[in-house]
């Protein structure tokens, strides 16, 4: 009897850190499970939200650099904007990803799902600088098969 339970005292942390073990991160075969279905999401700069029903987290770093065209002000080029943003399966690390309003890439695709830079607000005007904690940004996660 002693002996069973020596056996099972070494194996069930072994099964149990076997069954542990988390297939949808990035790396894994299962891609398709890291994000079930397309949403958007608006997000403040500093801020990171969860993706729904899923283990993949987005946060909005930066604007790197806004030269789109005021909105009060005749331009020849509506311009472009960059933006930060930070995304992560669990608690794996943070990726850097850059991408713009008008120039490409407009989208980018990280472990099997793509991310679209839909929109940045406030839009510009020629008198007033916008702040950078002002900023939002709205992107698109999709799954890519």
């Amino acid at each position: 009897m002693r002996g069973g339970s020596r056996l099972l005292g070494l194996t069930l942390p072994i099964l149990i850190a076997m069954g542990c073990t988390e297939s949808t991160g990035p790396g894994s075969d299962r891609q398709d499970a890291l994000i079930p279905a397309a949403q958007e999401m608006t997000l403040r700069v500093g801020e990171e939200k969860a993706v729904a029903n899923s283990v993949v987290r987005v946060a909005f770093g930066q604007v790197v650099e806004d030269s789109r065209c005021p909105i009060d002000a005749m331009c020849v080029w509506a311009g472009n904007a960059m933006v930060e943003l930070g995304i992560r399966a669990g608690m794996g690390p943070t990726q850097a990803l850059r991408i713009n309003t008008t120039l490409e890439p407009r989208s980018t695709v990280w472990n099997g799902i793509r991310i679209s830079l839909l929109e940045l607000q406030p839009a510009p005007r020629a008198a007033e600088p916008i702040k950078a904690d002002a900023y939002q940004v709205k992107v698109r996660l999709e799954p890519v098969s």
